[in-house]
């Protein structure tokens, strides 16, 4: 996977467990970067029929709005695979704009898309 370069900002992709990790605060400067690395997890997830894909975003302090845009924009392509992978977003409802954003996901599919606390 492409390393998102931002000081403040890391994504740890573990592959065996497939549980990409989102930790720090990525600005929308950051938001080119992490569309490069959804899509070419993506492409992975796809490619190997993963059932299933864990992103935990506890420790992920800010996550701005092109940032948000671009997740969504990967959610979306979720939605014309037949065979596509589930995402279980870990949250931390004590982050402000965790409790009022990631909900929102759920107006995808929660057969493919869930938020748990």
């Amino acid at each position: 996977m492409p390393a998102v370069d931002d000081p403040d900002f890391v994504a740890e992709y573990d592959e065996r467990t497939r549980v990409l990790k989102l930790i720090g605060s990525a600005d929308n400067a950051t938001a080119p970067r992490l569309a490069e690395l959804f899509g070419e997890l993506h492409g992975e997830l796809a490619a190997k029929k993963a059932q299933r894909l864990v992103i935990d975003m506890r420790d992920l302090d800010h996550l701005g709005t092109s940032c948000v845009c671009e997740l969504v924009a990967w959610l979306e392509k979720l939605e014309d695979i037949e065979d596509r992978y589930v995402i279980v977003v870990k949250s931390n409802p004590s982050i402000g704009w965790q409790r009022t954003t990631l909900p929102a996901l759920s107006c995808f599919d929660p057969a493919f898309v869930t938020v748990e606390s």
